[in-house]
């Protein structure tokens, strides 16, 4: 009967991943799957940096990364881990995710992918694929010898990088698009215009019948309104 490890103690949260990985090698291997020698692992932020805010809740972004060897320096494969993750079991659930990418050579979520995935024992759809429960009992028996992850959650949906309470902070406000038509008996012609053009030029004019009706301007600064995006012509006809 094999003897369970006693936890270590880990000095950093990358010494941890480190230990986590190769507890892992063994798994990978029982399914014909080799973890690159030269690899390593940081709980940080992606290249996305924060996800936006209607992500952080929700399934949205996946919150890692695997950059393959050829972007490194030193020529190791690197693992990032959102900082906003602090629960050793979902840490290792993610991990076990980005190892395949590793493992088959940073393939994204194709055929390759799933057969590999599927028989480590992942599931879901295959880009947020996560340990289903034989593997996620396995990751426990591995977490325990492992030891306690030393690091605590990054809290950037609470608070930003200057210390500002998220909560508190003033939503960027946005330009409205108003609509201006031309009610000319038999004529139907719109537009759309940002509010500020209204209140500093006056209404748009309609190509036969000049000056159009537009809904009254919201009360707001010309000075906080922003440049407006441009409206695709699909999305014209269904904004009507």
């Amino acid at each position: 009967m094999q003897k369970s490890r006693l936890p270590n103690v880990h000095a950093s949260p990358d010494l941890w991943l480190l230990d986590l990985i190769e507890q892992l090698r063994p798994v990978y291997a029982s399914i014909g799957l080799t973890i690159p020698d030269k690899i390593r692992g940081t709980i940080a932020f992606t290249s996305r940096g924060r996800p936006p805010r209607e992500d952080r809740k929700g399934p949205g972004v996946w919150p890692a990364e695997t950059w393959p060897a050829s972007a490194s320096a030193d020529g190791y494969v690197q693992i990032f881990i959102r900082a906003d993750f602090d629960q050793p079991q979902d840490i290792a659930g993610i991990l076990a995710h980005e190892l395949l990418h590793a493992a088959l050579g940073g393939v994204k979520h194709g055929k390759e992918f799933r057969d590999a995935a599927l028989r480590l024992g992942m599931e879901g759809k295959m880009s947020h694929a996560l340990p289903g429960q034989a593997l996620s009992g396995r990751l426990n028996k591995l977490l325990e010898g492992v030891g306690p992850l030393p690091r605590g959650r990054l809290n950037i949906d609470q608070v930003t990088l200057s210390g500002l309470a998220v909560a508190a902070l003033k939503k960027k406000q946005t330009t409205r698009m108003l609509k201006a038509e031309c009610l000319a008996p038999g004529c139907g012609y719109t537009a759309r215009v940002a509010a500020r053009w209204i209140s500093d030029c006056g209404p748009p004019h309609c190509p036969l019948h000049g000056a159009m009706t537009t809904p009254p301007v919201p009360a707001a600064s010309p000075a906080e309104d922003v440049e407006a995006e441009a409206i695709p012509p699909a999305d014209l006809d269904a904004a009507e």
